[in-house]
């Protein structure tokens, strides 16, 4: 999920850009010259060939990306000398997503779908997770009802609504509830229909089935499981919770 951010912030902003895929199949994360521009080695990571600079870490993609380009839409992540407060209120929810929703919705993922597949059903962490993960949908929704929307902080699309967004839309995938969100699935519904979305999500290639029904047709989502099961049942496939190919 990690790896759309990048995308659609470029496409949001119109900024010409490249990508690599790295196939967590064959391990090419843990390489030692991927490990040389993210020690995590997990996905994503940038390269800005203007500056010489690499940076892992999505969030810290976004924020640096939205800072470099600051001047084609400065409401994407005001600097603190223009908006002090805005500033820092779209930091706080960067990190809400990173430390609370993220972390939640992955470890959903993995026990819903990837401990699963392989035969290893502990209810104890899915019911954990799941709850956890529907706690943290529910702090969107309330923060979406506070802002009156259509974004996490009003009228202005920033980088907290991509760093919420695709995790938070994925939550089909994680086997996570929303009814109830009506906040939450509106918003969700607006940036699907962003044209820098659209695009940002077919980068490197749509993974559609993660967001199910309506966004993804039956097939689409049918075919995601069964490939779903093959990586995870046949080959092993990586434990973590970004392990795709992207």
């Amino acid at each position: 999920m990690n790896g759309y951010k990048a995308p659609i912030l470029c496409e949001e902003l119109g900024i010409d850009y490249n990508y690599v895929t790295i196939d967590f199949e064959k391990g090419e994360q843990k390489a030692p010259e991927y490990l040389a521009i993210n020690p995590n080695g997990r996905i994503p990571a940038l390269y800005d060939a203007d500056e010489d600079i690499f940076i892992a870490e999505s969030a810290a993609i976004l924020e640096y990306i939205a800072t470099k380009y600051r001047g084609k839409k400065s409401t994407l992540f005001p600097s603190p000398e223009e908006n002090m407060g805005r500033h820092w209120e779209i930091r706080q929810w960067m990190l809400f997503s990173a430390t609370g929703l993220a972390p939640a919705m992955g470890n959903a993922m993995f026990f819903n779908r990837i401990a699963a597949t392989k035969g290893e059903v502990n209810e104890y962490s899915i019911q954990r997770y799941t709850n956890e993960s529907r706690r943290c949908l529910e702090v969107l929704n309330n923060q979406l009802k506070k802002s009156r929307g259509p974004f996490l902080l009003g009228k202005y699309l920033t980088i907290a609504d991509i760093n919420a967004f695709t995790y938070a839309s994925t939550a089909y995938w994680a086997k996570v509830n929303t009814d109830g969100l009506e906040e939450l699935n509106s918003w969700i519904k607006i940036l699907m229909e962003r044209e820098g979305f659209q695009k940002g999500l077919e980068i490197p290639f749509a993974r559609r089935g993660f967001f199910g029904l309506p966004f993804a047709t039956q097939e689409e989502i049918d075919a995601e499981i069964q490939r779903n099961a093959g990586q995870f049942t046949v080959t092993g496939g990586s434990a973590a919770a970004d392990g795709e190919k992207k």
